[in-house]
């Protein structure tokens, strides 16, 4: 996979999987992609000229970072390689960042459970009513101790 720095523009001509399509990139405020792309955390994978995901990382303060990622359609071609290429794409910007900890938010769901539970996070709690569907969400992080 090669990877490049995201625009906001990459968001409109991936091709997203449905609930990102239909219940997430609709309500992403440009203002808001383009700071993600100003902040330099943020990359586009692309596999044989197509994007397979975009991922970013968004500062909290020192040392934490909320990430983010919308994949495309592409990811379910060749599932293992995707999940092996981004969790150590995530690992490996982690400890460039020195990040001590990272977190984000996904549905409350089997598949998403499995997924990042696969990924290496650690489910933190239910976020009732979060999204601006009101479906529950489940906060999750990784924590890292890097050598100095």
């Amino acid at each position: 996979m090669k990877t490049f720095p995201f625009h906001a523009e990459h968001l409109k001509i991936m091709d997203m999987r449905a609930y990102e399509r239909d219940k997430v990139y609709p309500y992403l405020p440009q203002e808001m992609l383009d700071y993600y792309s100003s902040l330099g955390h943020a990359y586009t994978l692309v596999k044989d000229g197509r994007i397979i995901t975009c991922i970013g990382w968004v500062p909290l303060w020192p040392g934490v970072y909320e990430i983010w990622q919308i994949p495309s359609v592409y990811v379910a071609e060749d599932p293992l390689d995707y999940v092996k290429t981004l969790k150590e794409f995530i690992t490996v910007y982690t400890e460039k960042l020195k990040a001590h900890r990272i977190q984000t938010h996904s549905p409350a769901d089997k598949l998403h459970d499995r997924w990042m539970q696969f990924m290496g996070f650690e489910c933190e709690g239910t976020l009732l009513q979060y999204s601006r569907f009101k479906e529950d969400y489940r906060l999750w992080s990784r924590r890292f101790s890097w050598e100095q």
